[in-house]
């Protein structure tokens, strides 16, 4: 009954209030939840919680030999400059760039391509830490103005100023309380569309760090000058407190388009309001106290639509209807009768994306680490590339990647990439790490990653990415086909993946780890449950773990349309038989042929994330220190499970570098230390 990571010693894991009285009832079936009191963040007995699980893992972190090495190395290949695609706005350019280890991109805006750029936005000087993003931003047609968004903390809430591009300052205008929303200026450069929801009740708030549930969201309109309580109200649906809205405006500037969501499947609502038939404009709105009097092009959830773009009333959209690859079509918005194909869904590929470029053409980029510029106006367009992206010291042909397909349970066949050095032999002796998602309709794609780099350079490791259903790779059929009733199919699906690994010759199931995020959070969770003796660590992120009341808190309830819901009797018993919080067993009691205990386990969260709140991470952390190691004498179960838990931190997103490579080193060092993987040079 040893550990993977050899003859340890067991933890001494800090004792945890557990309170069996608290019974919830589902459709005549209780259930306990003992650790509910870890919902409430500002409790004191949460705060003790918390700081007793960030000593523990402070405490096993220490031990790992690696972590500075990871850190080190991580840090000297992160640091080389990076240039986003320049974008054009009045007569200015506008880019983004980071020169190496600057906590947030800065943005610069020049005359010309090959002018002299100015620093126009630097979120670096608004914190000390750099924990303050630019989450969304936006340029007035005329190039005038810029409105952008602030998130501090790795918050999803966001502030809205604006600045004024010439001299540089900012404007009194702040707008509060704004979430999920995209930031959309009418041409007369007057003001923006956003959207926010209303402000919480509690007066002192450390905004990110709350978890109630988000509902009624709004689309106003703001002029620019003006304070927030004058904002325009444009659209509410009270009726339906859960949808949310994204409103914006059209190319030529002619109409507002408004797009309702009742969760994150791929369908919405469509409606159009024309901006010149508003007799006193949008300001006008602003006495009547009336929302502005949109048309319902589209008024159901049947499908997706997205503007590609307008000549008049004849709209180009990308749609799934009746085409899960998708499709674009055309319609006259006046005349909707009648739809047109104009380019049908391709037999296997899928169609991500369409952009209207030079008046009536499309173009395709590639994704290769460079920025082209391209002339349109010639006859064959000529591509050259404008900047290309340099990390010193890494050689590319030192590494292979490659596809391979694996036979799920079903026998559907699952894509799954594979990096390492090159011609490696395949004798089961590579550590492995193996990565997925499998969730919303999100597809993991190919992508340049220095610590994976460093892991597979320096310690031998074989990194795989694992395209398994429920994720977007193959449509919104593959989607489907790993949602709601059919999501047991991604847990075999990555079950498989890992199964090939160990049988192919890459690693055996002491040194393979799992890795996943948000929904990848709760996949990790989920596949160790279910197959405690198929891997050596696992790393969960931000998991979505209690499958019970994961819409009860933000905007969990917007994942229904995934998962579906408690509330539901059928909908209860998809969620019960996998719930990662109400299936931890003890696997020395159940018939596993390698297995006396669970693998190292590290569950990542923070402070911040309101997202994905973090008493999901903190309830099963509680539930598998008890279940398996606290409430038996002598138990089994040798192998750490820690919870990393950061401050001033968010679900992800505007995380400052410093944190991003501090995290790395944490993770992927207790990674090699479970899996007794050493650092070369």
């Amino acid at each position: 009954m040893g550990s993977v990571a050899g003859d340890a010693a067991r933890l001494s894991y800090p004792p945890t209030r557990r309170d069996d009285s608290v019974i919830d009832m589902y459709h005549g079936v209780p259930v306990t939840d003992p650790y509910r009191w870890l919902e409430d963040p500002e409790s004191e007995d949460t705060k003790e919680f918390v700081a007793s699980q960030v000593e523990l893992a402070e405490s096993v972190l220490a031990g790992c030999f690696d972590r500075e090495n990871l850190r080190h190395e991580v840090t000297r290949l992160f640091d080389h400059p990076r240039h986003g695609a320049p974008f054009r706005r009045g007569d200015k350019y506008f880019y983004f760039h980071n020169s190496g280890l600057q906590a947030q991109s800065v943005l610069y805006v020049q005359d010309s391509l090959d002018g002299e750029a100015e620093v126009l936005l630097d979120p670096n000087a608004l914190s000390k830490d750099g924990t303050v993003a630019l989450s969304t931003y936006s340029v007035s047609k005329d190039g005038k103005y810029i409105a952008y968004g602030l998130s501090e903390s790795g918050s999803d809430w966001v502030t809205i100023r604006v600045m004024n591009i010439a001299d540089k300052q900012t404007l009194s205008d702040k707008l509060s309380w704004v979430k999920f929303s995209s930031i959309s200026w009418t041409h007369d450069g007057k003001g923006f569309f956003y959207g926010r929801y209303p402000a919480p009740r509690e007066v002192e708030l450390d905004a990110g760090t709350e978890t109630n549930i988000n509902l009624n969201h709004e689309i106003y309109y703001h002029v620019v000058g003006s304070d927030q309580s004058e904002d325009i109200l444009c659209w509410k649906d009270p009726e339906h407190p859960k949808y949310s809205f994204g409103a914006s405006v059209t190319e030529d500037g002619k109409y507002i388009i408004l797009g309702t969501y009742e969760g994150c499947d791929p369908v919405n609502k469509l409606y159009y309001c024309e901006i010149c038939t508003l007799p006193q404009g949008i300001e006008g709105f602003k006495e009547t106290k009336g929302m502005l009097p949109f048309v319902k092009l589209i008024d159901n959830f049947d499908a997706q639509y997205h503007v590609v773009a307008n000549d008049g009333d004849e709209f180009t959209f990308l749609t799934n209807r009746n085409a899960p690859k998708n499709k674009l079509v055309r319609v006259d918005i006046k005349k909707p009768e009648l739809w047109t194909d104009i380019l049908p869904e391709h037999e296997r590929d899928v169609l991500e994306s369409a952009d209207a470029v030079n008046g009536n053409q499309l173009l395709r980029s590639p994704v290769d680490g460079k920025t082209w510029t391209c002339n349109l106006t010639s006859a064959i367009p000529e591509m050259k590339i404008f900047r290309e992206i340099s990390v010193p010291g890494f050689d590319r042909t030192n590494f292979e990647v490659k596809q391979i397909f694996v036979n799920s349970k079903d026998g559907t066949k699952i894509p799954m990439f594979i990096m390492s050095k090159r011609d490696i032999e395949l004798d089961g002796s590579h550590p492995t790490l193996l990565y997925g998602y499998g969730g919303f309709n999100i597809s993991l794609t190919p992508s340049f990653s220095v610590s994976r780099v460093v892991l597979c350079k320096n310690m031998g490791f074989v990194v795989c990415v694992a395209n398994i259903r429920g994720g977007g790779e193959y449509g919104e059929e593959w989607h489907k086909a790993g949602a709601r009733a059919m999501k047991q199919n991604c847990f075999d699906d990555f079950i498989a993946c890992a199964e090939l690994l160990i049988s192919a010759g890459y690693t055996s199931y002491r040194q393979l780890c799992i890795e996943g995020g948000s929904n990848g959070g709760l996949l990790i969770a989920a596949c160790v449950n279910q197959r405690p003796d198929l891997f050596g660590c696992a790393l969960a992120h931000v998991g979505v773990m209690d499958m019970l009341r994961f819409h009860k808190f933000t905007i969990g309830h917007a994942w229904t349309t995934d998962y579906g819901c408690s509330d539901n009797e059928e909908e209860f018993h998809w969620l019960i038989k996998y719930s990662p919080l109400h299936n931890v067993r003890r696997p020395w009691e159940q018939s596993f042929v390698n297995c006396c205990q669970y693998p190292a386990i590290m569950l990542l969260t923070a402070d911040h994330d309101d997202r994905v709140v973090p008493l999901h991470s903190l309830k099963l952390l509680a539930t598998l220190q008890y279940v398996l190691c606290t409430s038996i004498e002598d138990t089994p179960q040798v192998n750490p499970i820690i919870g990393r838990i950061d401050v001033k931190s968010g679900h992800g997103a505007g995380r400052p570098t410093k944190k991003m490579i501090d995290e790395v080193a944490d993770r992927y060092s207790f990674m090699a230390n479970m899996l007794d993987a050493s650092w070369t040079e």
